[in-house]
């Protein structure tokens, strides 16, 4: 009996569980597009024409909306550009906020992430305020 074939799909199975093992959470992402100017440009097109027009409101808009304000500091779903990504693109379950995976493409979700990061009032080391 050859047990070669045998191992060898063992051998597999494990390197294919220790490479999931090893995903980054998505606090641990990094924006590929993070302080690229044209990226960020082309994020906010995409968050004011699709963002804005259902539930949040833009950078500068004096009105208030349903949906959190995405520019303050007070972050409830994610505070990182991997966590706040991972919202994009899964959404938030028992709540308004739909997951565009699927439907615009991953790097458009990331370029969005870079725009709304870039016009966020809340700077670097800021502490947050409680979220609401």
């Amino acid at each position: 009996i050859c047990l070669a074939p045998l191992f060898f799909t063992l051998f597999c199975v494990l390197a294919l569980l220790s490479l999931s093992a090893r995903a980054e959470s998505p606090a641990d992402q990094k924006n590929p597009f993070a302080g690229d100017a044209a990226a960020i440009t082309f994020g906010k097109t995409i968050y004011e024409a699709t963002c804005t027009g259902y539930c949040h409101t833009t950078a500068t808009a004096s009105r208030t909306s349903r949906c959190p304000n995405l520019f303050d500091c007070e972050w409830k779903y994610g505070k990182t550009d991997g966590e706040i990504y991972h919202v994009l693109n899964a959404g938030v379950p028992n709540t308004e906020m739909v997951g565009f995976k699927g439907r615009l493409p991953d790097e458009m979700l990331w370029k969005i992430t870079a725009y709304i990061r870039s016009a966020s009032q809340c700077k670097e080391n800021q502490t947050a305020a409680p979220a609401h």
